[in-house]
């Protein structure tokens, strides 16, 4: 939970609500835009580019009354690593686990120019042949602050692999753009033992390197052997350009964010001043303000390239009869260079249970906290069976039914927030973050029915006007229904039992959770996991990413409406909607902390039937 000075424990407890961020936002974008058509003989030839300058600013700050974290390391079992203590209780102790400060607002002035063009042909080869060729080309270069707002680290290697520290490693160079000291302006200096450099000659203005190599072919065709067979087929390259937040990010570090850690084994940091063990061993030669060590810092790096997406189709379409359709494809994508967070100078392991190493010197640079770099490192593929039944307007009735049968797998689901929480378990080791995607949905059924009721003047009832016509005539029966499997998610973690800064999780026994049939009471088999193992105290868990899978969804939606028409452009509407028609608990938030009692029990479900009365005019 949190306060509103960003007091944090394990949930359960009633606090005040957070002041976790304050923020004011002016942005504006200019955009100009081209289409041109051309069309000659059998050619439909299209062309055109985009040119966008966007200007984003924002000032505030992050976590202006400070963060706090209680995390039950002072009321463990003093004999027992791997036991549970209590936040609340940490936090009566003044016990802080990490102590989080701003020292100032920041000010981003953030500026990009991204420029594009394409060039696309639709050659009809014969009647029955279409083919389709286009390229494209997208320059977006990464945003620079107008104001010299931004600091990256400049980071020559990991610093450490599987294989332990590497002991030639570079450290890391905090890095401002512009012209001018490094510190100009700014209300804090960093501990004597963290480099700082300014000048756009050592990573640019921009602290990241621009991509000009994002060109995107496509490619599709179309055939149909008779009239009622048609087969589509294409693929293309598609970029996923940069989202603004990462380098939003590297405005923060202007704020002179400081982010204390308590050691692990002698506790050293107390509510009244978190910051004093701190402060006591901190120095900045010529200067009697704020001096940060170990500061905390957001990154991108510099090296980044565009994040792009390979998307590829096969479809058969059969035209049964004149008004239904079926269509049977396979769809699928490939993605890479995507963005995720990485925690760069995490602590390596512990050698053994009798290593008393501190996580200091366990760091491949010891001057800096974890540094949080946006790196493009993931990669993902997709493949779906996609089946499709359609049938248009015939006798008032229309409907369609979707099946899909498909799979996502990746390394990184998102830049940030990916499975198992921003980071990587082990960020030296990324091949073990691959798994289901987030949003992986193995089936999924949708189908869908409207029908307009044959009442009315010319219909299969027929009625002869009057109030008794007018209010049996105009209605309209509409269904959805949505059947899915759930999508996948992951056993809690058990704390930062190896002392890596970085929070662990269970061990797999090899025994499945799923249950053979679950229950409200157990949804999931705890003794698939195993949070006991002493060997947890001094390397990662080896429970793969998205190992559990949520409850599915079965909802059924019915309507019933009515058009009263006054004129050509006056009318009433009246609505009776019915959202979970059949009542269906679809079961929702189940217990994955395999340390609790109740793991694996169903605390909650989705919506339940719910019945709605509306009236619409439109005019």
């Amino acid at each position: 939970m949190a306060s509103r000075h960003g007091v944090t424990y394990p949930p359960g407890l009633t606090c005040y609500p957070s002041a976790r961020s304050v923020q004011s936002n002016r942005n504006r974008t200019v955009q100009v835009l081209n289409n041109t058509s051309i069309v000659t003989g059998s050619h439909s030839s299209r062309f055109g580019g985009e040119y966008r300058r966007d200007h984003y600013n924002q000032i505030g700050s992050h976590q202006p009354t400070g963060w706090f974290n209680f995390l039950g390391r002072a009321t463990l079992d003093p004999s027992d690593d791997l036991s549970r203590g209590e936040g609340f209780a940490d936090f009566l102790l003044g016990a802080v686990r990490r102590a989080t400060r701003v020292t100032r607002l920041y000010d981003a002035k953030l500026r990009a120019t991204s420029v594009a063009f394409y060039l696309q042909d639709t050659w009809r080869v014969t009647p029955r042949l279409t083919l389709d060729l286009g390229i494209r080309y997208e320059y977006t270069p990464p945003y620079h602050d107008a104001r010299r707002g931004i600091i990256n680290a400049q980071v020559f290697d990991m610093g450490a692999g599987p294989g332990g520290l590497n002991p030639d490693t570079r450290t890391p160079v905090l890095t401002r753009p512009g012209e001018g000291d490094f510190y100009d302006e700014l209300n804090f200096r960093y501990d004597d033992s963290i480099p700082t450099q300014a000048g756009d000659q050592f990573m640019s203005r921009r602290l990241v390197a621009d991509d000009r190599n994002d060109w995107a072919p496509r490619v599709g065709i179309a055939f149909s052997p008779s009239k009622r067979w048609t087969v589509r087929a294409g693929v293309g390259v598609f970029y996923s350009q940069d989202i603004g937040h990462p380098t939003f990010e590297m405005s923060r570090n202007l704020s002179g964010t400081d982010s204390f850690g308590a050691d692990r084994q002698k506790p050293n940091s107390d509510l009244s001043d978190p910051w004093a063990s701190s402060a006591a061993t901190a120095e900045c030669t010529g200067w009697d303000g704020v001096c940060l060590q170990k500061p905390e810092l957001y990154n991108i790096i510099s090296g980044r390239r565009t994040p792009y997406v390979s998307q590829w189709m096969f479809d058969i379409q059969r035209q049964l009869t004149n008004s239904i359709m079926v269509q049977a494809g396979y769809h699928g994508n490939g993605g890479h260079k995507l963005q995720r967070t990485r925690a760069f100078n995490q602590p390596v392991n512990r050698s053994g249970p009798d290593d008393p190493s501190s996580e200091d010197s366990r760091q491949p640079w010891p001057e800096y906290d974890i540094l949080r770099e946006v790196d493009s490192v993931a990669n993902s593929n997709y493949h779906a069976l996609n089946l499709k039944l359609e049938g248009r307007l015939s006798h008032g009735a229309t409907f369609l039914v979707g099946y899909t049968w498909s799979k996502a797998i990746d390394d990184g689901s998102a830049a940030y927030g990916s499975r198992l929480g921003d980071f990587p378990l082990d960020n030296y080791n990324l091949q073990a973050e691959r798994g289901l995607s987030q949003f992986h949905v193995g089936q999924r059924l949708a189908a869908s029915f409207v029908y307009e009721l044959p009442i009315g003047p010319g219909r299969a009832i027929s009625t002869r006007g009057g109030l008794v016509g007018k209010i049996l005539e105009g209605w309209q029966l509409n269904s959805i229904l949505s059947v899915s499997e759930g999508s996948p998610t992951h056993v809690s973690s058990i704390g930062d039992t190896n002392d890596t800064g970085v929070t662990n999780y269970p061990d797999a026994t090899g025994i499945s959770p799923v249950v053979d049939d679950p229950t409200p009471e157990r949804y999931w088999n705890v003794e698939a996991f195993d949070t006991r193992n002493p060997e947890l105290q001094y390397r990662e868990g080896n429970v793969g990413p998205s190992n559990l899978i949520s409850p599915g969804l079965v909802n059924w939606d019915l309507s019933l409406l009515k058009d009263i028409v006054f004129s050509e452009s006056h009318r009433l509407q009246l609505r009776f909607e019915v959202y979970n028609a059949a009542n269906h608990p679809n079961w929702w938030y189940v217990d994955n902390d395999a340390r609790s009692n109740s793991f694996g029990q169903v605390f909650n479900t989705r919506q339940m039937r719910t019945i709605q009365l509306g009236v619409k005019y439109l005019f």
